[in-house]
């Protein structure tokens, strides 16, 4: 059964009817906000986490949480992160295996129209499943407005300065709101102390960041890593824009079937657009990364991202610096 969305967002509840739900694509944002209220939502019930890797590594894991009864709750919850057709088999044994105390939600990039969980999904009405696709201006700034709708002093500037802060990507909105809404407690936004919370000089750098690991730039890298302040939050930040751009460029690649002459036009031609400023950083990164290497850097992304979520312990910092290391070390010899 295929749904929408905005609907599933506005009434995530309505997930709870049908056996299992696919959500994919490229907007990660989206992704993680349904995430979080189904979470939210669930009471009473066990909630187990499976990566792809895993039920790769191990082949019956998942059949057999799903035919185990939870020893402590009556009800059972499974989330499958960076899921694609190569679990399709487990899924679907799994899928056979109908029961109500268990719900499934499967979360995924993007899948083409060819994949097989896609068309399981589709064709299957005690199955859900929607795209959840990159936003454009005007989705953002509903988004912002409705997040913030009981604030004051809220001016389209102070809306489009969020937007262009982020790389028109919601998960960093997201992050940005949390540290609005904490700091403005009498609900009135102030232009001068946003402007100094958004931190747009640091953001900068993180971008600098971005783009020298990309290129493979180790001195400038190196050299940025000791200037940028990498707080709990700016890690996640960072993240979701270097993700957000890993995106850009597999779009990129995979539109022009990895034909460099194309990719000027096609990078012109993207939406939503790519800045004029951030151009020549684009190009020179399509020249240095394969797709192979680009869904391998995405996929490390994700579990760097889960990895200090679920270890509260870890310095993000020191998790986030070994890893530009570590990229910019492989992309330095040209990674593919």
């Amino acid at each position: 059964m295929i749904l929408k969305s905005y609907i599933v967002e506005q009434n995530v509840e309505m997930l709870g009817k049908y056996q299992a739900s696919l959500i994919y694509g490229q907007n990660n944002g989206i992704k993680a906000d349904i995430n979080d209220k189904l979470k939210d939502q669930i009471k009473n019930s066990e909630i187990i986490i499976f990566f792809e890797e895993e039920i790769l590594r191990n082949k019956n894991i998942l059949y057999e949480n799903i035919i185990n009864e939870s020893l402590f709750n009556e009800k059972k919850i499974i989330f499958i992160l960076n899921a694609s057709d190569k679990i399709f088999d487990q899924v679907s044994k799994c899928l056979e295996r109908k029961n109500d105390n268990i719900k499934i939600y499967i979360f995924a990039e993007i899948l083409e129209k060819r994949s097989k969980l896609r068309n399981l999904f589709e064709k299957d009405n005690k199955l859900a499943i929607f795209a959840c696709y990159q936003e454009n201006h005007q989705t953002l700034v509903a988004y912002i407005n409705k997040e913030l709708k009981e604030f004051k002093g809220l001016s389209g500037e102070v809306v489009n300065y969020i937007i262009s802060n982020s790389n028109m990507d919601r998960g960093v909105i997201k992050n940005e709101l949390i540290k609005i809404k904490s700091l403005f407690l009498e609900k009135k936004i102030k232009k001068k102390e946003i402007l100094e919370l958004l931190n747009i000089t640091n953001h900068t750098n993180l971008d600098k960041l971005r783009d020298n690991m990309l290129g493979g730039e180790k001195r400038e890298t190196n050299k940025l890593l000791s200037q940028v302040d990498l707080t709990n939050e700016e890690t996640y930040f960072y993240l979701s824009n270097l993700n957000y751009r890993v995106n850009k460029l597999i779009e990129i690649i995979t539109t022009t079937e990895g034909n460099k002459e194309k990719y000027e036009q096609t990078i012109d031609q993207i939406k939503p657009p790519i800045f004029w400023k951030d151009k020549p950083f684009v190009i020179q990164q399509l020249r240095k990364w394969s797709l192979k290497g680009l869904t391998k850097l995405a996929t490390k992304i994700g579990t760097t991202e889960a990895l200090m979520k679920k270890n509260s312990y870890l310095r993000n910092d020191v998790v986030i610096k070994d890893l530009v290391v570590n990229l910019v070390n492989k992309a330095s010899s040209t990674y593919s």
